[in-house]
This record gives C-alpha cells, structure tokens and sequence, in this order.
C-alpha cells in the first residue's frame, strides 16, 4: 500500500500593527475580505498573548487544515501561517491552494 502524500506550506510576516488590532479583527473574521470565502475557518482562539484561527475542511477527498497565527514582537505582530495538504487528490488541489494562500498574510495586514 502507498502512503497518502502530504504538501505543507509556511509563510511568515513581522508587522508594525499591535496584537490587540489583530484580536479585534480576527474575532469576526468573516468581515475582512481575505477571510471570507475561506471555508472551514473555527472561531479564533485567544490564547494569552498568541491568537490563533484554525481552518479544516475536505475537499475533494483531500484534507486542508491550518492554523494562522499572531504573536507578539517587539515592533508590532509576528504573523504565521502554517497549513497541510493530505490526501491522493491533493495533487490536483494543489495549484489553487497555494493561488488561495499566496500573499494571505499581506493581504490581511492590508486590510486592518
């Protein structure tokens, strides 16, 4: 038997705008452009200091699942996105996961 392939993609940004503008935005993340065609998004989770807004959903046979997370730094907000691609149909899916994730995080710091 093969093993099911898995793509994982990491992305990362510093910015000069503070966590707590990030903590008012991702508490309704359908309201940003960005945000909100994305499926599978949970409600975000404050963890202290780090905010995280986890995604999982199944597409065609293949799980996409992530985590976007916000941390603090001492300029602003350390910003990563971290996410995996699991499955045989993953190959097909690939391509229009990385069109959806391209400049995510750039995007976002836009729109606050």
């Amino acid at each position: 038997m093969f093993k099911t392939p898995v793509f994982r993609f990491q992305e990362e940004r510093l910015t000069d705008a503070p966590v707590a503008t990030f903590r008012l935005r991702l508490a309704a993340p359908r309201e940003l452009p960005c945000l909100r065609a994305w499926a599978g998004l949970h409600p975000m989770e404050d963890e202290g200091e780090e905010l995280a807004l986890r995604w999982h959903r199944t597409c065609l046979g293949a799980v996409e699942d992530g985590t976007l997370r916000v941390m603090p730094h001492e300029k602003g907000a350390h910003l990563r996105l971290n996410g995996r691609l699991r499955g045989w149909s993953a190959f097909l899916l690939l391509g229009w996961m990385r069109w959806r994730t391209d400049r995510l995080l750039d995007r976002l710091v836009r729109e606050l």
